[in-house]
């Protein structure tokens, strides 16, 4: 087989196997995150719900999430 038959070979079944890998939804069709209505209050007294994507509380002087319940 010839060197330049063999590489474009190869190159076609690389281009194919490239070509075909899924492509992200646009964000339009995404599904929305949706987390649960509850509250935890902060140490400072202040009132948090969860803030997506993970969730978690968040408490506005805290750089860490409160310990989980």
């Amino acid at each position: 087989m010839k060197p330049i038959t063999l590489c474009l070979a190869s190159l076609t079944v690389l281009l194919t196997a490239c070509s075909s890998s899924p492509v992200a939804p646009p964000a339009s069709e995404r599904t929305p995150i949706m987390c649960t209505q509850d509250v935890l209050q902060c140490p400072d007294g202040r009132f948090v719900g969860r803030t997506p994507p993970g969730c978690v509380f968040m408490c506005p002087a805290a750089t860490t999430p409160p310990p989980a319940r």
